[in-house]
């Protein structure tokens, strides 16, 4: 009966997820990275994103991801089809996942970029990118994402490429975090020296001044240009000309009020407007990218010159080879300096600059001048140009909330579910009686639980669970990607996977300590309730907080590293070993407990000869657990860069390097396994 229940509802949650699909509109997923103060973003993106689906007539569903790769990923297989993107991650995009480039945001001010910067401590010896370059092993440096334009790209173009500097070689440790963080541990003296951005800077300014109190800047990159808005390109034309007409007049359209509303939410957005632009617009990155290429060919030259252990012509075969890719290299920065010089959005952007300039000075003039602008622009492009969506098109209020109506529909499945449990539960004629009461506490439990799981069908995306198959091929794909391995550093990733191993084993270990007193304190049998309640509201404190909100924090203290990694592992890991050690105390038999008591010893006396003998084997095997899962979670860790494989891990993920993460990947798993089959080993010989 329960099996026939459980295939009804499955299919009545489907066939209610298809009519509802069915009934929606053309869905644009509008996707932005929240590298800086991810809790705000997406509430900072939601009013322009409810005008964009206002003014265009689509369902714009916004969503965010904690670096560049996962949007490109996403963008990659269609999940994504508009997105805000940083320059370097947004000429990824355009390589990997089909999109390209249709506007540009400008600053509130109006300039059109910003600049990659290094800062030092304020107190720091440092004055000049020269006190840096040293390069005697002695400072620690710290650069952004791998993707990032401010943060990697510009400060290895123009300052460690042309000098032939590999920053791996020339600093004690090289580190890799967002700009915040970076910016927060050179502000604490954690780090010598670290990329930034002006723009990171100014936000600064506003919200935190007193850490810039604590930084100095000595050096600044040219001018860097505003990030990129792309879509993919197998939009239909009219889609595209409806989002590109929303951007570019966007803050610049409409009376007086609708301008001052729509500039408020672009201020909060840290942006003035949007500009046109095009795939050129990554001009100026690819040029970067191959003054980097062609300083590393360089260095690889002059290197196999040097060599002496080459003989005479294997050395002449590497030296050809590696000046036929110099000379492929020299002939694209040709042609990328042609094409820099030949922009073709660079007369429209400088007419719409000045339209709206002209509209600022004179209010009470042509107002449809950035208008009719982006009409001609859009036909000169060969796309007719977009009409009118009639606010029937719109959101309306008159739709009705759909959350209201999901939760009807949960609610109406549970009251089925409760009236299908009442009957079922009836006992036969001549069968024992059963109470009321037990029949009706487990109709409510079970029609509770379908109503809840049918409500939260739509805000899970269970609807979603057929595009597993349909999309099938795009994840083969992805995952061919591995299908490659990369040996090339596989002894710089044993290395690393020594790191994460003694990072667990160390985080275990203080975690332990701090478990014991925890698990004894939190024990009913033990400690009276004074004492055990705030016990164990400080366990439940440790295991709630993730340990990447914990490492982060002690980032703060003791800078990137695998420290930071220990110490949220300990405090995390002492959260959970502590409620088990303190279950495994009140488990224990008051046999051995008496029997010390009754010889007139005290508390003391009786946790240590009583209590603990009896709980030793067990916290043993819990601790050896923790240690396994502790090797796990380690790897997650390098997210906020704490060191070990999981940072090597990342970075090699955000930089798509698929062939090298599939090898430290596989190292993962046999370290894992490995450590797995010895804590087996222990807990057998412990129990």
């Amino acid at each position: 009966m329960m099996a026939r229940l459980l295939a009804f509802l499955a299919l009545l949650g489907l066939s209610s997820a298809a009519v509802a699909q069915d009934s929606e509109t053309t869905t644009i997923v509008f996707g932005v990275v929240a590298t800086e103060q991810s809790e705000n973003v997406l509430a900072l993106w939601e009013p322009f994103v409810e005008d964009m689906a206002d003014d265009t007539g689509f369902e714009i569903v916004l969503r965010s991801a904690g670096d560049y790769t996962g949007v490109v990923e996403a963008m990659r297989a269609d999940q994504v089809q508009l997105a805000w993107l940083t320059n370097r991650s947004g000429l990824e995009a355009a390589r990997r996942a089909n999109a390209e480039v249709f506007a540009k945001f400008i600053y509130p001010d109006g300039q059109l970029g910003y600049r990659s910067i290094i800062i030092v401590p304020a107190d720091s010896p440092l004055q000049t990118i020269d006190d840096l370059l040293v390069c005697d092993g002695s400072l620690n440096f710290g650069f952004g994402d791998p993707l990032s334009t401010s943060g990697t790209l510009v400060p290895n173009a123009y300052i460690f490429s042309p000098r032939g500097i590999d920053p791996q070689n020339c600093f004690n440790q090289v580190t890799r975090a967002s700009h915040e963080a970076n910016l927060l541990t050179v502000a604490n003296a954690q780090l010598d020296a670290a990329t930034n951005n002006t723009t990171n800077i100014e936000r600064l300014e506003r919200s935190r001044p007193e850490v810039l109190e604590n930084v100095r800047t000595i050096w600044r990159s040219p001018l860097i240009q505003t990030d990129p808005i792309m879509w993919r390109r197998d939009l239909p034309a009219d889609v595209r000309a409806r989002i590109q007409e929303f951007f570019l007049t966007y803050g610049w359209r409409g009376d007086t009020d609708q301008r001052a509303r729509e500039q408020g939410i672009l201020r909060e957005l840290e942006m003035g407007g949007f500009l046109p632009a095009t795939n050129d617009h990554f001009l100026p990155i690819r040029r970067l990218e191959l003054i980097d290429q062609r300083a590393s060919l360089r260095s690889e030259i002059a290197t196999v010159e040097a060599d002496t252990n080459l003989n005479d012509v294997l050395r002449e075969e590497q030296l050809i080879e590696l000046r036929e890719q110099l000379a492929e290299v020299e002939a694209d920065l040709t042609e990328v300096a042609i094409q820099e010089r030949a922009i073709a959005t660079q007369i429209v952007s400088l007419q719409i600059e000045s339209a709206r300039a002209a509209m600022l000075a004179n209010p009470e003039g042509d107002q449809n001048a950035v208008s009719e602008l982006v009409t001609t622009f859009l036909r000169d492009q060969g796309t007719p140009p977009p009409q009118g969506v009639q606010a029937a098109q719109g959101r309306s209020a008159d739709d009705g909330d759909p959350t209201l109506f999901r939760a009807m529909v949960g609610l109406v499945v549970g009251l089925g579910v409760f009236g299908l449990i009442m009957f079922i539960s009836q006992p036969p004629r001549y069968a024992p009686a059963r109470l009321m009461t037990d029949r009706l506490i487990d109709a409510v439990i079970w029609g509770g639980f379908f109503g809840l799981l049918i409500w939260s069908f739509w805000s899970a995306e269970v609807f979603k669970f057929p595009l597993l198959g349909a999309n099938a091929d795009r994840m083969g794909e992805y995952l061919a990607g591995f299908a490659r391995p990369d040996f090339s550093e596989w002894q710089n990733y044993l290395e690393q996977i020594i790191v994460t191993i003694q990072i667990a084993l160390w985080g275990t270990f203080f975690a332990v300590v701090l478990a014991i007193p925890l698990g004894l304190l939190g024990a009913s049998n033990i400690a009276p309730f004074w004492i055990r309640r705030p016990v164990r509201i400080v366990m439940d404190g440790l295991r709630a907080i993730n340990e990447l909100v914990v490492a982060a924090v002690f980032v703060a203290a003791v800078g990137l590293g695998p420290f930071a990694g220990v110490l949220a592992l300990a405090f995390h890991t002492a959260g959970v070993l502590g409620k088990l050690f303190s279950e495994a105390v009140e488990s224990i038999d008051e046999g051995p407990v008496e029997g010390v008591r009754a010889t007139g010893a005290g508390p003391m006396n009786e946790v240590t000869w009583a209590v603990v003998p009896q709980v030793i084997p067990l916290w043993a095997s819990y601790a050896l657990y923790r240690f396994e899962s502790n090797t796990r979670s380690a790897t997650i860790l390098g997210l906020i860069g704490a060191g070990g494989i999981g940072q090597v891990l990342i970075e090699n993920i955000r930089s798509f390097e698929y062939g090298k993460t599939a090898v430290i990947i596989g190292i993962i798993i046999i370290a894992v396994t490995l450590v797995d089959m010895l804590s087996q080993v222990l807990r057998k010989r412990l129990m």
